[in-house]
């Protein structure tokens, strides 16, 4: 039986889509990985979210894939929650990945639909049931349509929010009045939470009752994020309004005008200058100049 549920209310906060870090010749880079996660840890975020989409996850070979889960269980040593990403088209390698995950130490695991077929409303909810029911950790729903071109349907959250082994979402739409229909359908007070995956909805998701945000900026910028959660659970409107600007400001330095896996290198391009890690992303991604 899939267990850690009971430890559900340790999913909220500022959890960080970390970059992958990869040596030159592009293997994952453990010394990089422990470099950016205390300094992530420092400015105490709640949680560490390791191949996702910011992590280039859908590039990476199996084994270098849980070479990262490793590096990363290993450099939080307890000090946050980690997720692990298993999104895929095929179910049984996220089943398996997922077990992998658990036994290296994950907290829980992420997942957005199969993309490669399309599929009926009806059929995302039974997929995310099915992998629910075989992985070995509480997981989260990722809707993330821009890469995907899937959108996990309102009333199939609600419904999945129910399930015993689904701990809550991540939704990177980026649309406020869908942020608005899912804390409708599913409520502030329920035990499954709302995790706002769009960097610039960040302090209007906390207005709603979100439980978390989940903003690549963090990555460079951990602070501004931190505190906008910190002011927003005090009730502090203002000022975490302040914090969203100025948070908006920070990722237009590596979003504006680039595509989603331009912006990717640019992100990496900053931590590179801030001697983190290196600038190397994997294909079909490339490198590009340092950022400013």
């Amino acid at each position: 039986m899939p267990g850690g549920m009971a430890e559900i209310s340790q999913y909220r906060g500022v959890i960080v889509p970390m970059v992958s870090p990869f040596t030159q010749d592009g293997r994952p880079d453990a010394a990089a990985v422990g470099r950016l996660v205390d300094r992530l840890i420092a400015a105490g975020v709640h949680g560490i979210f390791v191949l996702g989409t910011t992590g280039e996850g859908a590039s990476i070979a199996r084994q270098d894939q849980r070479e990262l889960v490793r590096a990363t269980v290993q450099a939080v040593a307890g000090r946050a929650t980690t997720y692990a990403g298993i999104s895929g088209n095929c179910l049984q390698e996220s089943v398996d990945a997922g077990a992998a995950y658990r036994d290296l130490g994950i907290d829980a695991l992420v997942a957005h639909p199969p993309f490669y077929f399309p599929i009926p409303e009806r059929d995302v909810e039974k997929y995310f049931e099915k992998l629910a029911e075989a992985v070995p950790l509480p997981l989260v729903l990722y809707n993330i349509p821009k890469t995907t071109h899937v959108s996990i349907p309102v009333d199939a959250v609600r419904r999945l929010s129910g399930h015993r082994n689904i701990a809550g979402i991540k939704d990177s739409a980026g649309d406020l009045p869908r942020l608005e229909q899912l804390m409708a359908a599913v409520g502030a007070d329920s035990q499954f939470k709302i995790f706002v995956g769009s960097s610039s909805l960040c302090c209007a998701g906390l207005r709603l009752g979100a439980h978390g945000l989940v903003p690549s900026t963090a990555n460079f910028a951990p602070q501004p994020y931190v505190q906008m959660y910190d002011a927003a659970m005090q009730g502090r409107w203002d000022e975490a309004a302040a914090l969203q600007k100025q948070a908006d400001e920070l990722s237009a330095r590596y979003q504006q005008g680039r595509t989603l896996g331009e912006s990717i290198a640019a992100l990496k391009a900053i931590l590179a200058q801030q001697g983190i890690c290196g600038a190397t992303v994997l294909p079909p991604l490339h490198a590009i100049a340092g950022e400013s």
